[in-house]
């Protein structure tokens, strides 16, 4: 969303910069004088016009820093900013209005406010235009216009304080980091100034290789040489000026638990040691690795005490949930350890334990808010009818109804290859066949010709299959009158080979899956697909994980001291949880020709 008033604000910077400057001394707004609220709400009642809106408005800010929210919302929705001539006074009732609202989180009424600001010039009004910006900023942040919150607080950041600039620069980089490589393509190309290119720059080529912490510290050096008149060179985000003590205090000797007799810690280990000679490719600098076996294991401790003896300094793994559940319950651990699997436990966890996980109920709520963010609001769910798989089936449907959506509909299959009964089951097919039967009993049959319909309340199905069950389950929704209906799907959808002709009854399902399947043009994929047995979707994903496990090795520190807040990777756009758990967000895709298509704008009710 581009706002007038903020547009505005930039031409007139050079027309008003003979104005005089704004004074703190006439800011009764921001400063209250008065005891309390109730005597300046007295005095507001016993004033009148602008006198009366500034006592309101300091009333208001008294409200809010007491933590008051609901009281300081509804005095300053009374206020009129279009009945304020003043600008400052307008400003300050737009700015009070924005304030409250975003401390509610009513993110449409603080836009609302915001759009309702005058023409100001940023140098007359300095203080009031910073607040103006940040507030802007943030409002833009919640509705999910990143790039637009971008443009917002760099705009503010050149008009801020030197003390002031770190903390928006910093808010500047969380920002960019929530943008994918497409969404960063888009912004770059239509960045218009040269700080906005710089920030892009600078973004691209600190995730180019967020393998190797020297190649991303000889690429910010180059950057600063290039860009010496960047106000990010001058004051960079935290997070590049943390780097290399990052890189200082990274673990020295890692240890990998994880089961080597079985295809998924084999898998792991491949992307691990894959990830691990490329950085010795580029840097020679990698740590010191170590390998324990846990096939078969029903206690971690021993083989844990091992590794710790070892000299390890950080261990990755184990990848079986009983034993991260053993490492949690544990009251502390002796070093930093990087478990692939969460413990499902909502107590938190020894301090030194971070928690990884290809976990489906992540992909179940990317895919819930997914179809929400088109407009879907009824949902039909199908997936196999095992314990497992029934379980996904209740996580989508707390998800789903625990943001006002409806579950209509709901079916499971078996392993039988007729998906008939199931679809007609699921679309009430089976229902209007019965009433037909009825009344075919009651009618002639020569008098009746009958054609059957499926129920009209379903706004799209969520599907749980395989490639193979989803190439037969595809064409039986057309059959049965469902052709138009989406389908929205998990990564197991997609086995991550190119077969096109196979895969055209998969057309148009749209699923999330890890980058690493979604972008084979990748030089390290290319490596890994050259030399190593090909492997389907669940292998290539834990291959995946392996890969990102490396690249987190260095980084968790990063994430635990808030000098990161994402990082670009294999398995998908990695975050950290306030329980120090990894959550990824996925690509979005859809069949289109028997191929899966990575979709530059996922939420787009076109791409249905």
């Amino acid at each position: 969303m581009r706002l007038p008033a903020a547009q505005v604000l930039l031409l007139l910077l050079a027309a008003c910069a003979s104005a005089p400057p704004e004074r703190q001394a006439s800011e009764p707004a921001l400063q209250s004088t008065a005891s309390s609220v109730e005597e300046l709400l007295q005095q507001a009642d016993a004033a009148a016009g602008d006198e009366a809106t500034r006592l309101t408005l300091s009333a208001i800010n008294a409200l809010l820093d007491g933590g008051r929210l609901r009281q300081a919302q509804q005095l300053a929705s009374a206020l009129d900013p279009e009945a304020i001539n003043d600008t400052q006074l307008r400003l300050d009732v737009v700015l009070a209005q924005a304030r409250t609202a975003l401390e509610l989180q009513m993110n449409e009424a603080a836009m609302s406010a915001l759009q309702a600001a005058p023409e100001f010039s940023a140098q007359r009004y300095p203080v009031r235009a910073r607040q103006f910006y940040e507030l802007l900023g943030q409002a833009e942040m919640n509705a999910g216009n990143l790039i637009a919150a971008v443009r917002t607080l760099v705009q503010g950041a050149s008009i801020a304080t030197a003390d002031e600039r770190q903390e928006i620069h910093d808010s500047v980089w969380m920002t960019l980091e929530q943008l994918d490589n497409d969404d960063l393509s888009v912004f770059a190309n239509s960045a218009n100034s040269y700080e906005l290119r710089g920030w892009i720059e600078l973004a691209r080529i600190y995730r180019m290789d967020q393998f190797s912490i020297p190649s991303q510290l000889a690429a910010v050096a180059q950057w600063r040489q290039t860009w010496t008149q960047h106000a990010g060179a001058e004051t960079p985000p935290t997070a590049i000026q943390a780097l290399e003590l990052a890189w200082q205090t990274r673990p020295r000797h890692v240890a990998l638990i994880l089961p080597l007799q079985q295809p998924a810690g084999i898998a792991i280990q491949e992307g691990f040691l894959s990830a691990y000679f490329r950085s010795l490719e580029l840097s020679r600098e990698v740590p010191r690795l170590s390998v324990f076996d846990s096939s078969g294991a029903t206690s971690v401790f021993s083989i844990y005490d091992e590794a710790v003896s070892a000299g390890a300094d950080l261990i990755i793994g184990p990848l079986n949930k009983p034993l991260v559940v053993q490492l949690h319950q544990q009251r502390s651990l002796p070093v930093p350890t990087l478990a692939l699997n969460y413990a499902d436990v909502p107590e938190p966890g020894p301090d030194n334990l971070y928690q990884y996980a290809l976990a489906p109920e992540d992909e179940i709520e990317q895919t819930a808010v997914l179809a929400w963010q088109r407009g879907h609001r009824n949902a039909a769910v199908i997936t196999p009818g095992t314990e497992d798989y029934l379980r996904l089936q209740e996580t989508f449907a707390r998800s789903w109804t625990g943001r006002g959506g409806r579950l209509v509909s709901r079916t499971s299959y078996d392993g039988n290859p007729d998906y008939a009964d199931v679809i007609k089951r699921l679309l009430a097919i089976d229902s209007s066949e019965a009433r037909a039967e009825r009344l075919l009993e009651l009618l002639p049959r020569s008098n009746m010709s009958f054609t059957p319909r499926r129920r009209g309340d379903i706004d799209f199905i969520f599907l749980i299959a395989n490639p193979r069950q989803g190439r037969q389950i595809k064409p039986t929704l057309a059959f049965y009158f469902a052709e138009d209906l989406p389908v929205f799907s998990l990564p197991s959808i997609n086995d991550g080979l190119v077969n096109p002709a196979e895969n055209l009854d998969l057309d148009g399902i749209v699923f999330t899956d890890a980058p690493w399947l979604l972008e084979p043009d990748g030089e390290l994929k290319e490596q890994v697909d050259a030399s190593l047995r090909q492997a389907q979707g669940s292998l290539q994903r834990l291959r995946a994980m392996g890969v990102d496990s490396f690249m987190l090795y260095a980084r968790l520190g990063q994430f635990k001291r808030g000098e990161i807040s994402a990082i670009a990777g294999a398995t998908g756009h990695l975050t950290m949880s306030g329980n120090q758990q990894i959550h990824r967000q996925l690509r979005v895709a859809r069949f289109e020709n028997g191929l899966a298509q990575p979709l530059a704008n996922p939420a787009a009710t076109g791409d249905d």
